[in-house]
């Protein structure tokens, strides 16, 4: 994770560094705008004038009369209009000495010292040239003559006129504020969410370090009230993980409604202040026209900060995920609140902009019609539209039903929306006020993560992909998958792979996994005790077939008896593998469990396959656990996957009469008891469970399992694998007690009841449907309560 965050920061940096080295910086950050404003403001003021050595075309033909009507209107091309050269400028005396006294009377009053007078001189008057330097511009006699509002021509050394000159400095003034306050209040939300999360990053990373710090903490008055009010209960009701009526949507727990309601109202403030108008202005015909200008760079500036807020939040790889401990279920819910305050803030943008055309002074649908017609333009509607589709489409019911369709669809017109804004900016813009490092980021945001995604699948996988078996389990329609990393994988409980399953005909579809059990790489003498320990896949009815195939050289994988799928064994012994129980559902489940179907034996198949991992599994998510002395964990149907790892990690500490290992200590560091409380539709899946990934209670000090099943089957006596249970009693080997599989439904209460314990902290663990993590999250909300020492680990299935 280490290596991911450092490729994460260093990436970010160098396309940053890369894409802004042309014009850097935002305004007030790296740009800025009319530094010198009187200057400014007086070259703007005699810019527009003709001096007597301009240049006109047909020049021979035309009467320089100073009295006469020059009227230059707008239809004359850039071939027809008259042209004052640097040199013209250099050396005109009535410019010079205008220009030069205009700096110093108005320059003066801003509080300007002579040198900084001296240098915007330079730079105004005479395009950089070092002569003639504004000393000696300055008149010997100060003008007493002021330029009308209307003058063209400038003959004489003149009084810059006092309405152009105010017009013009107030225009340009309130113009450089409002587009310092864009950028301020951009960076002001960029830093406020960024200073949450690594505030609760900073005080998950030590708490994690400190067990001493941590317990304290616990056990204090404040974190019960924290406990009761604001990290564990629902925003209102009970429905956290639990769609609301028609699958609308989920209700954020009330730690994130928190965050989120903090996210709104900032951007509506900060999209709604600080505006004035400065009339009369030379660029806008009506203070409502400058109003919607303002409003509308605001809101389209804001929208850009979200959009890379948003990305950033999206990511697999979001260093945030580490730091916090927040797991990417709480990640992905912030990035779709970003994602609609990002749109919402671009339909103001795009409505403000179509008003102002509607202003006294313009010239309504016809002039908007013209502007609409420019590429700038409607590349920021294409730009709004695409990123309202992308918010659109990502509804709860469309993510459910047609998962595949949404997700191409969301990072089409998220790609739409990122280009539509760069075609929007820099031909009407250009690089002047910085809009495009915003784009910058998100972009760096955006192929960052994705370069992370294809160095995982490289570094695991190689070019050629990893081995995997799949295997049914007879009974239900959950398959067992085994994979082999080409690398060695750093195994942990709690962590979950994307898969691609490239031989289905869509290389570039992955999906997330929780890793149910791992076997690290070990040598050949040492793989049937590593295995035993690590994982018990040589128990029951697997036990008696690798013994048969021993005989010809081959160790079966298969889980069920008519399993032909099989190694060699001097491939698997020794060998890291990590395994997965995978639900077949709709898109590429379903389509790998008809495959696996129609296969040859219609119960095992191997084929190749690319995993992107491992994810999660992060100390500061898993932080409650170091402390606990009971782990219960409350599981519901496939959310077993999550689970199974903290039992192997358990087990592999205290197992009886075995090999311990060091190592688990790290996550459970004080747990003397883990209990698994599980409910499950299919028996045949809990009896899968039960004899290929979980050892006998018997076997591990304090562990203790209970299994309902809520399917037809009803409930079932223990059993054991008859051929492993002669050869123990020939052996004389004691018989581990089984455990009895309960009909009905979990009793959460009575569960929970029956294992905390007061004076002892316990974790309970939660992975299952929406409506048992709600149930499960309301009885220890009442345990707090009722003086127990409870905290939370939840994995969910939203995403």
């Amino acid at each position: 994770m280490r290596a991911a965050i450092s490729f994460f920061v260093l990436s970010l940096s160098g396309l940053i560094q890369n894409g802004c080295a042309a014009e850097s910086g935002i305004m007030g950050f790296g740009l800025s705008l009319y530094q010198d404003l009187c200057c400014q403001t007086c070259h703007d003021s005699l810019s527009a004038l003709y001096l007597n050595c301009t240049t006109f075309p047909e020049d021979d033909h035309m009467d320089m009369d100073m009295s006469m009507d020059m009227d230059m209107g707008t239809d004359m091309s850039m071939d027809t209009m008259p042209m004052t050269s640097a040199e013209c400028y250099a050396a005109n005396i009535p410019w010079l000495q205008t220009m030069a006294y205009c700096i110093q009377q108005n320059c003066n009053a801003d509080g300007y010292s002579a040198d900084k007078q001296a240098k915007c001189f330079t730079t105004q008057a005479v395009a950089g040239a070092s002569e003639p330097t504004f000393q000696d511009s300055l008149p010997a006699k100060a003008p007493t003559v002021e330029l009308p509002e209307d003058a063209m021509w400038l003959n004489t050394t003149s009084l810059v006129n006092k309405n152009t000159y105010s017009s013009i400095h107030g225009t340009l003034k309130e113009f450089t504020r409002q587009e310092y306050m864009h950028t301020r209040y951009s960076v002001i939300i960029l830093f406020i969410v960024l200073c949450i999360c690594i505030g609760g990053g900073i005080l998950a990373q030590t708490t994690s370090a400190s067990l001493g710090f941590q317990t304290k903490l616990h056990a204090s008055t404040l974190w019960t009230k924290l406990q009761q009010f604001v990290f564990l209960p629902a925003l209102f009701g009970s429905r956290r993980l639990e769609p609301l009526p028609g699958n609308v949507g989920y209700v954020p727990s009330r730690t994130l409604s928190i965050f989120i309601s903090i996210f709104v109202i900032m951007n509506i403030i900060l999209s709604s202040v600080s505006y004035r108008t400065s009339q009369p202005n030379t660029w806008f015909k009506s203070g409502q026209f400058e109003l919607c200008e303002y409003v509308g760079n605001r809101t389209g500036t804001l929208s850009l900060v979200n959009m890379c807020i948003s990305i950033l939040f999206a990511g697999r790889n979001n260093p945030l995920i580490a730091l916090t401990g927040w797991n990417q279920t709480a990640f992905l819910t912030l990035h779709r609140w970003t994602a609609r305050v990002a749109a919402l803030q671009a339909v103001v943008h795009s409505i403000v902009y179509t008003l102002a055309y509607f202003e006294p002074g313009y010239g309504g649908a016809a002039e908007y019609a013209v502007e609409a017609a420019m590429p700038f333009y409607w590349w920021g509607i294409i730009a709004t539209i695409a990123l309202c589709l992308a918010a659109g489409f990502a509804i709860l019911p469309i993510r459910i039903r047609y998962y595949e369709f949404f997700l191409i669809t969301h990072i089409v017109f998220v790609i739409i929306a990122l280009v539509g804004c760069w075609y929007h900016i820099i031909p009407h813009f250009g690089y002047v006020y910085g809009y495009q490092t915003w784009l910058y980021v998100a972009f760096a945001f955006w192929a960052t993560d994705r370069l992370a995604r294809l160095a995982r699948v490289a570094y695991y996988n190689r070019i050629s992909g990893s081995t995997a078996i799949i295997e049914a389990i007879s009974g239900c329609d959950i398959m067992e998958v085994t994979i082999f990393p080409r690398a060695a994988w750093d195994f942990g409980p709690g962590q979950h792979s994307f898969i691609y399953l490239a031989g289905l005909g869509k290389f570039w579809e992955s999906h997330p996994f929780s890793i149910a059990g791992w076997r690290g790489q070990t040598s050949p003498t040492t793989a049937s005790t590593s295995n035993h320990l690590s994982s018990p896949i040589t128990r029951s009815d697997r036990a008696t077939r690798e013994e048969e195939a021993k005989d010809s050289g081959v160790i079966s994988l298969g889980s069920q008896p008519n399993s032909t799928t099989t190694l060699p064994e001097t491939q698997v012994q020794g060998k890291a593998y990590i395994r997965f129980l995978i639900r077949a559902h709709s898109g590429m489940t379903s389509t790998l469990h008809r495959r696996l179907l129609s296969s040859p034996s219609r119960a095992s198949l191997e084929t190749s396959v690319y995993t992107e991992g491992p994810y999660a599994g992060h100390k500061a998510t898993l932080q409650p656990i170091f402390i606990a002395d009971t782990v219960l964990c409350i599981v519901g149907g496939i959310g077993i996957t999550n689970i199974l790892g903290f039992v192997q990690e358990f087990s592999s500490v205290n197992r009886r009469g075995g090999e311990r290992s060091g190592k688990s200590q790290r996550i459970m560091k004080k747990a003397k008891r883990f209990i698994l409380a599980w409910s499950a539709r299919e028996l045949a899946f809990i009896e899968h469970v039960k004899h290929n990934f979980l050892l006998p209670k018997d076997e591990v000090d304090g562990i203790e399992y209970s299994f309902w099943c809520t399917g037809s089957s009803g409930a079932a006596e223990p059993k054991m694998d008859a051929g492993h249970e002669e050869s123990q009693k020939g052996e004389g080997v004691a018989l581990p007690t089984p455990t009895a599989i309960t009909s009905g439904r979990m009793d959460i209460k009575t569960v929970m009841r029956s294992h905390v314990e007061r004076g002892q902290q316990t974790t309970v663990m939660v992975c299952g449907p929406g409506n048992m993590a709600d149930e499960a999250t309301r009885q220890i909300i009442d345990c707090v309560k009722d003086g127990f020492k409870v905290n939370l680990v939840e994995e969910s299935y939203t995403w």
